[in-house]
């Protein structure tokens, strides 16, 4: 079987390895991309398509835990776990826990914010180099409350919010319909931010970005990485169902399926798969003029060129349980709760897997055990926004120059 040789190989063809690929490639590095499916065809299918650089906040949160009793018996609650899963998902969840005191909040805020800061201009500069920068819609994101209390009670948020400096107003129930006529008049308070916005097609965004990197000198290999070959301590080649590979250094951005790829790197990470759900109705009747995210609902509404895109709420059941109906039929009451006037006869459903660590954080950094072995996975819900800033830290650890940011945050052992 074929052997060439690359000075670097990514492998995951999601939204992160794909912007890994294409910065590498735009620095004349040869960089072999590597996924058993094509471009963007598993999980950066079907996010929400969020752009923001305002992404600072963890899903951890002080009070959350009291939460998740009501959300578990409630049928249009954002979280649900398959009772059979529970078991293997208990260490992750009590790990979680942890994480949502007030001290680690704000530390996992901070390094949230650090990542994201620049994720807008990051994510701009990219998709104009593939020539897809008319994907991108900067017309401002609205957080919505539903009343004024749970707004004003949220005085953590609020800090979090203030402390990365971005700019952002506070609107009332009149604004709120002047904005985004369309909504139900349930929402008192929300948040605007103006500059964030949305992709109008993240799965079209990814492979144009796929394109580019080829176009550009990148070669993509359509295979399923089966294993590693060592030398001297570092990765000699990279084995495939299509043979092997010989490389130079690698990049392991795969997802959730990140997981056993790490563990034969000597590394063992608590990631796992929150299971996400959309609905995209093609012919809605009334849209959305903007993101909508749905503070009490954890649920993003965003109108995309497909139609419009009702994505979130989380479920634990693994890697290989069959999509829930049940979340599809949730998602398609809450949207007609609040947009009344949607049509909802005309629509398709998906599931992916969001690969999430406990404290909301990534993994970017270089492997302290494999010298020329790169890590860029675990984004959770942070995946389309945290790309294109990723790709350029990985680019530069590949080429050893310095990292505009601290890593350690992010390190694969910090747990």
């Amino acid at each position: 079987m074929q052997s060439s040789s690359f000075p670097a190989a990514v492998i995951g063809a999601g939204i992160i390895g794909v912007s890994c690929a294409a910065h590498l490639a735009r620095r004349g590095i040869p960089v072999l991309l590597i996924d058993r499916r094509g471009p963007g065809e598993m999980t950066s299918y079907g996010n929400a398509g969020g752009v923001q650089s305002l992404a600072t906040t963890p899903i951890g949160m002080p009070g959350m835990l009291r939460e998740v009793p009501r959300w578990l018996t409630d049928p249009l609650g954002p979280l649900h776990i398959q009772p059979r899963y529970l078991t293997r998902a208990l260490p992750w969840l009590l790990r979680f826990a942890r994480e949502t005191t007030e001290r680690r909040a704000r530390h996992n805020a901070r390094a949230l914010n650090e990542l994201n800061q620049n994720s807008v201009t990051d994510t701009v500069e990219l998709a104009r180099w593939a020539g897809v920068e008319h994907l991108l819609e900067l017309s401002g994101q609205l957080y919505l409350f539903r009343n004024k209390i749970d707004y004003e009670e949220d005085r953590l948020g609020k800090d979090l919010r203030d402390a990365t400096g971005r700019p952002y107003e506070v609107i009332d129930a009149n604004t709120i319909r002047d904005m985004e006529p369309n909504l139900a008049p349930i929402y008192e308070v929300a948040l605007h931010v103006p500059g964030d916005g949305f992709c109008r097609d993240p799965y079209k965004l990814t492979t144009s970005l796929a394109k580019a990197a080829i176009a550009e000198g990148a070669t993509f290999l359509h295979a399923e990485v089966t294993g590693f070959e060592h030398e001297n301590g570092a990765i000699a080649a990279v084995k495939t169902d299509r043979g092997r590979r010989a490389v130079s250094s690698i990049v392991v951005a795969a997802g959730v399926w990140s997981k056993p790829l790490v563990r034969l790197l000597g590394h063992d990470v608590p990631l796992e798969s929150q299971r996400g759900y959309h609905v995209t109705i093609r012919n809605p009747g009334v849209t959305t003029r903007r993101t909508c995210l749905l503070q009490d609902r954890k649920l993003a509404i965003t109108p995309m060129e497909m139609g419009l895109r009702v994505a979130g709420t989380v479920e634990f059941a693994g890697l290989d349980a069959l999509p829930n109906s049940r979340r599809i039929e949730a998602l398609l009451r809450l949207i007609r709760e609040v947009i009344p006037a949607v049509n909802t006869g005309d629509y398709t459903e998906w599931m992916g897997h969001r690969p999430a660590l406990p404290d909301s954080l990534p993994v970017i950094g270089r492997s302290p055990i494999v010298p020329n072995v790169v890590f860029a996975f675990g984004h959770g819900f942070f995946g389309l926004i945290g790309a294109a800033t990723t790709g350029r830290l990985v680019a530069d650890l590949i080429a050893r120059q310095a990292s505009a940011i601290d890593l350690s945050p992010y390190r694969v052992d910090r747990f």
